[in-house]
């Protein structure tokens, strides 16, 4: 096999194993929560997006809206607590987990405006 081709099987077989995060998101939200509990003092986690209408895609991510008393204010913050998160819950770096982290103003918007949050 030539390093091209190893290449390409490494993207499939990563594609793959995302896919199957997709499918079982709901194992991965305790671990997820958990990590949350430990970057902030108080949080909420909640699902949103097309897994909870099972219209997702291989290209989906598995949207969760973590709820702060003071989230990050810069893009570098944001990124350092979104690491911190993924490194404290075991996430591999392929996963399919998107990080949206609001106060409760954005909270309340998000869920005005998705309808569906749980």
């Amino acid at each position: 096999m030539n390093s091209r081709e190893k290449v390409l099987e490494t993207a499939i077989e990563r594609g793959r194993k995302r896919c199957l995060m997709i499918k079982s998101y709901h194992f991965y939200l305790l671990s997820i929560r958990r990590a949350c509990e430990k970057v902030f003092d108080s949080c909420e986690v909640c699902v949103f997006g097309s897994v909870l209408t099972g219209k997702f895609t291989l290209e989906s991510d598995v949207d969760l809206l973590i709820k702060v008393p003071n989230p990050p204010k810069s893009l570098q913050e944001r990124a350092k607590v979104e690491a911190k998160i993924e490194e404290l819950a075991g996430l591999p770096d392929y996963h399919p987990f998107k990080f949206h982290i609001v106060d409760e103003e954005g909270f309340k918007w998000y869920v005005e405006k998705l309808k569906r949050v749980m």
